[in-house]
């Protein structure tokens, strides 16, 4: 009689089942693998492709920035340079005394420069009134004058500032001057424009003129 062993029969299909499963299983974590690893490197493209725009972003930004920045300060000194010029030619307009009257004028409104002075009597004067001497540091371009007028050696100086301040410290430098005395206010009103977008005084001065 022919003897059928089905024990060992079913134990190989159990293990080709098995087998099947594994490899089932080892292509889905193999696929699984390839797909983050897909993802990853997707995502690590994309992520360097945002990084490069944010730098050029960033770099067109900053270019911009600097442009800006130089015309805001072209644009400033386009505006002093058209003051400066508005008073050279209001003190050209009303020009009845010398030439160096005129370039004191000047450069008592000129950075970096100030009124001639006699220092024997302006440290005489500064012990006598601290208060009358002229700060060397303060900006000029916080001053300008609108006409200057002259006769007989009084002189009548119309100009503007940015404050009363200003104002002051333009006479300060005016009355330090060898070639002007007596500087007084005549009046002070306050505009009702702007000059280079702020507000700003406009002032009458009275002074003899010594040449």
């Amino acid at each position: 009689m022919i003897r059928i062993n089905l024990v060992r029969a079913k134990k190989t299909r159990k293990q080709e089942v098995g087998q099947r499963q594994l490899l089932f299983m080892g292509g889905a974590i193999l696929l699984a693998i390839g797909g983050v690893v897909f993802l990853h490197l997707t995502t690590s493209g994309e992520l360097d492709r945002l990084t490069a725009e944010n730098r050029r972003v960033q770099g067109d930004i900053d270019r911009l920035k600097k442009e800006l920045g130089d015309y805001d300060k072209v644009k400033a000194q386009r505006e002093e340079l058209l003051k400066q010029r508005k008073s050279i030619q209001a003190l050209e307009a009303g020009r009845t005394g010398p030439v160096f009257l005129l370039r004191e004028l000047s450069e008592i409104l000129t950075p970096g420069k100030g009124p001639t002075f006699d220092r024997v009597s302006y440290e005489e004067a500064l012990r006598r009134d601290p208060n009358v001497g002229f700060n060397a540091s303060w900006d000029t371009k916080r001053a300008w004058i609108e006409s200057y007028e002259e006769k007989a050696h009084k002189a009548r100086i119309k100009g503007a500032a940015k404050s009363h301040d200003d104002a002051a410290e333009f006479m300060k430098r005016l009355n330090s001057s060898v070639f002007f005395k007596g500087v007084r206010f005549e009046s002070s009103t306050k505009a009702n424009t702007t000059a280079g977008g702020v507000p700003h005084i406009t002032f009458n001065l009275n002074a003899e003129v010594l040449y």
